[in-house]
């Protein structure tokens, strides 16, 4: 994987908490591999060459732990808004992995977008998350049906993967 410098990786959202229940933003990727038809953060006016391609920002997690123990209102960080981070290089690097051990740490809540079952990787550090904070998961779901599914979103787990999934976390998470 390429890696992108980076100088910061928490953003405080202007209207994030009455709109989409966030504080805070936080990319760990540039870029996304998923290549759904309707995806609008592929629009030119982001500026994303080869949008395609999955870029990780460079000592990602050391700055985003300089950024979290600077912060005095604990909040809840958003992840996900511009690329999936639950892409398929996140299996190897483990940038959100690491993220939310130190959102964990740092007493934050989290809420994450998504279209992966890889995030059932994650549920040990989402319940405990959970206990100290807001953990807000979003699935984006387009069709039930399966099918369908692989034609727009080409690389994505299936409709049905995501139902199961959301069903473990709700099981498992949410107690």
């Amino acid at each position: 994987m390429e890696f992108i410098k980076a100088k910061t990786i928490l953003t405080k959202v202007k209207y994030g908490s009455e709109w989409y229940g966030i504080d805070y933003n936080m990319n760990l990727y540039r870029g996304c591999s998923h290549r759904c038809i309707y995806c609008d953060s592929r629009s030119n006016c982001y500026h994303i060459d080869n949008f395609d391609i999955v870029r990780g920002k460079e000592n990602a997690l050391n700055i985003l732990e300089q950024e979290l123990c600077k912060k005095r209102e604990k909040g809840v960080v958003g992840i996900g808004a511009m690329s999936d981070t639950y892409n398929p290089l996140e299996k190897q690097y483990e940038q959100t992995r690491g993220a939310l051990k130190l959102i964990s740490r740092y007493g934050f809540g989290v809420s994450i977008d998504t279209k992966s079952d890889l995030i059932l990787r994650d549920i040990d550090l989402l319940k405990e998350i959970n206990l100290k904070n807001n953990v807000i998961i979003k699935f984006t779901i387009t069709t039930p049906n399966d099918d369908l599914s692989r034609i727009i979103e080409p690389n994505v787990c299936v409709s049905s993967k995501r139902f199961q999934a959301i069903k473990k976390l709700n099981d498992n998470v949410f107690l």
